[in-house]
């Protein structure tokens, strides 16, 4: 499913695309996708700092559709640090305040979004291109890919 998600949302904006933007779709699962902002990669020691997107595939009343974080990733374990997130609607209002992290380091499970993101940012380098202009329209792209694969 993961693939097939990834695959779709690849495709599409690439169709139309001359030259490959920033933010990639990395993960999936049926309810959740998650992409990276390549052009806001840094890399310090074993740390790597980067903007990520994360995309609900139903909205739910009361909750954000989508959602943007500045993270860093410590490639040398497996744990990151929530820098701040921003929370939105789909229309691109804001859903909630802004949260900022209190810098205290939360292990990565396996198997899930963020590992599935560390595993991809620790073997990336800089300049590596994607598929989206900016996280809106991967939110978009993203729910309207997961919505087709899960038929609803």
């Amino acid at each position: 499913m993961k693939s097939m998600v990834l695959g779709a949302a690849a495709l599409m904006m690439s169709a139309g695309a001359a030259i490959a933007d920033e933010w990639e779709a990395i993960t999936a699962n049926g309810d959740v996708a998650m992409a990276v902002d390549w052009a806001s990669l840094r890399i310090t020691g074993d740390v790597r700092r980067i903007n990520t997107a994360v995309v609900t595939r139903q909205s739910q009343p009361g909750n954000f559709d989508w959602a943007t974080s500045l993270i860093d990733i410590d490639c040398s374990q497996t744990r990151y640090i929530t820098v701040r997130s921003s929370f939105y609607f789909m229309d691109g209002q804001s859903a909630a305040d802004d949260f900022v992290g209190d810098g205290s380091w939360t292990q990565i499970g396996s198997g899930t979004l963020v590992g599935d993101v560390r595993e991809a940012v620790c073997a990336a380098s800089p300049g590596r291109q994607g598929y989206f202009d900016d996280p809106l329209t991967f939110a978009l792209t993203g729910r309207g890919v997961m919505r087709e694969q899960a038929g609803s």
